[in-house]
């Protein structure tokens, strides 16, 4: 295949919305592709351009260490235990589009889902809080601790309707502190579209900029 790594990445992220999932095969070639795009690294010191960082980011692709995570496409069936660390009941949801929205001011770096709840109708969104600390010695560093998980209403929803939807309580509160293990991630690739994570994890991240705008910060 010809054409820059950029491009051959991208094309290789297109396949995955054809396939709806990547084979093992097809996800140890996005392993030679990230690889082959680090080479080609535009701001290859990203806390030293955060401007370049900040804002709203879709997550392509995204695989958070653990082998069962590898393949699945960016819609899938899930719940809310498995996406709020455990925070919140294991009401299932069905994972529309998850995005990052990193900001200077407080130094915000929150994780965003959206989601369809199980009727099928109901549209809620639940926001990860989280805040990063530079490192000092690794510009690609971002050490990350999320410190909240709340859950909010969709576009034509209001907080009991989307309680009530989730099969959860009335009383059930809509935003909750974290107390999860410290993390980090590097950002290996940037430029002006997209940006490569890759977390203390072992987790693989994969964003374009997005066109509308922050909800969380």
């Amino acid at each position: 295949m010809s054409g820059t790594a950029k491009e051959k990445l991208l094309a290789h992220l297109d396949l995955q919305d054809e396939v709806g999932a990547f084979s093992d095969e097809a996800f140890e070639e996005l392993g030679r592709l990230v690889e082959a795009i680090r080479l080609e690294n535009v701001y290859a010191a990203p806390l030293d351009t955060l401007d370049k960082v900040v804002g709203r980011w879709d997550t392509d692709f995204a695989h958070f260490g653990g082998k069962h995570s590898a393949g699945k496409p960016k819609v899938h069936d899930s719940d809310l235990k498995l996406q709020s660390f455990n925070r919140f009941p294991a009401a299932p949801i069905r994972v529309t589009r998850i995005c990052q929205e990193i900001s200077q001011a407080g130094n915000a770096y929150n994780n965003v889902i959206d989601f369809i709840c199980s009727d099928g109708n109901t549209r809620g969104v639940l926001i990860v809080h989280g805040r990063f600390r530079p490192d000092e010695e690794n510009r690609q560093r971002f050490h990350v601790e999320f410190v909240a998980t709340e859950l909010r209403p969709g576009e034509g929803c209001d907080a009991p309707a989307l309680l009530a939807a989730l099969g959860l309580d009335a009383a059930q509160p809509l935003k909750v502190d974290l107390k999860p293990p410290r993390l980090y991630s590097d950002v290996v690739y940037l430029d002006d579209d997209i940006r490569i994570n890759i977390g203390g994890l072992g987790g693989l991240y994969l964003m374009r900029r997005a066109s509308d705008a922050p909800v969380s910060i």
